[in-house]
C-alpha cells in the first residue's frame, strides 16, 4: 500500500505545519526501508506464491520491520529524531504525529496483506485481512486515500502553488504506477524489491521534500 501510505502522511500535513511532508512520507514508508535492510541482512524474508500470477502478492517474514511492537519502538526513535529538528514548543505535538505515522504502516498493510503481521516476534498473533485477494478494490480505495490527501494539502494554510500542485501530481504518479500491479505476471526479483525499498523510497520522500520546501520555509524549520 504504498499510495495509501504517502497519502496518510501528507494528509498529516496540516497537523505539522513545520515539518516538510518529505519526512512525513519517509516517516510512513519507514517500514518498508527497514524491510529491505533486513531482507539483505538475511534476518527477513520475501516469499512468492505460487498463485501470483493470478492473485499479484508476495507474502513474507519481517517481525523486525512490520511487527506493531517493532513499529512501536522503530516509531518512537524516529520521532524523537525528528522532534529534535523542531522548535521547542513543538516537539511534543511532531514526536506523537511521526510516531504515529511509523506504526500507521502496520494498520494500512494490514488492510492488504494476507494474515502475517506479527503483533510482536514471528510467533507471536499475526495480522491480515487480505484486500490484495480483491485488487481492483484495494487500489481503488488507495487512489480514494490519494484523492482525499490532496484535497486536504491543498486547504493546508501557506502552500505555495508549486507545493500544492507538486504533491498533488506526486501522488498521483504514484497512484498511476501502484496500479500497474494488475498486469503483473511475474514476480520482482528479490534485488529488485530491496533496490525499490532501500533506495527508491528514501528518492521518492526525496522527491516530496524538495516539493514542499517553500511551504515549511514560510514557516520556519525542518
Amino acid at each position: 500500500m504504498m499510495v495509501g501510505h504517502a497519502a496518510v502522511a501528507v494528509g498529516a500535513a496540516k497537523t505539522t505545519p513545520r515539518v516538510n511532508v518529505g519526512w512525513l512520507i519517509f516517516a510512513a514508508l519507514l517500514a518498508d526501508v527497514l524491510l529491505g535492510i533486513f531482507v539483505l541482512a538475511g534476518v527477513e524474508h520475501v516469499h512468492v506464491p505460487a498463485d501470483f500470477a493470478s492473485r499479484h502478492y508476495l507474502t513474507f517474514t519481517f517481525p523486525y520491520s512490520h511487527g506493531l511492537l517493532s513499529l512501536a519502538v522503530w516509531g518512537g526513535l524516529f520521532g524523537f529524531m525528528i522532534s529534535r529538528m523542531q522548535p521547542t514548543a513543538d516537539r511534543r505535538k511532531v514526536f506523537v504525529v511521526v510516531t504515529a505515522l511509523v506504526l500507521s504502516h502496520f494498520f494500512l498493510d494490514g488492510l492488504v496483506h494476507v494474515v502475517g503481521l506479527p503483533l510482536a516476534g514471528e510467533s507471536s498473533p499475526k495480522f491480515g485481512l487480505a484486500l490484495w485477494s480483491h485488487l481492483p478494490l484495494e487500489l481503488t480505495l488507495e487512489s480514494l486515500m490519494a484523492a482525499l490527501a490532496a484535497a486536504m494539502f491543498f486547504r493546508t494554510a501557506r502552500v505555495s502553488a508549486r507545493s500544492r500542485w507538486g504533491i498533488s501530481i506526486f501522488l498521483a504518479v504514484l497512484t498511476a504506477i501502484t496500479w500497474t500491479q494488475l498486469w503483473m505476471v511475474q514476480p520482482p526479483a528479490q534485488s529488485q524489491l530491496i533496490a525499490n525499498w532501500v533506495v527508491g523510497l528514501p528518492i521518492l520522500s526525496a522527491i516530496a521534500y524538495t516539493l514542499d520546501r517553500n511551504r515549511v520555509r514560510g514557516g520556519a524549520s525542518s
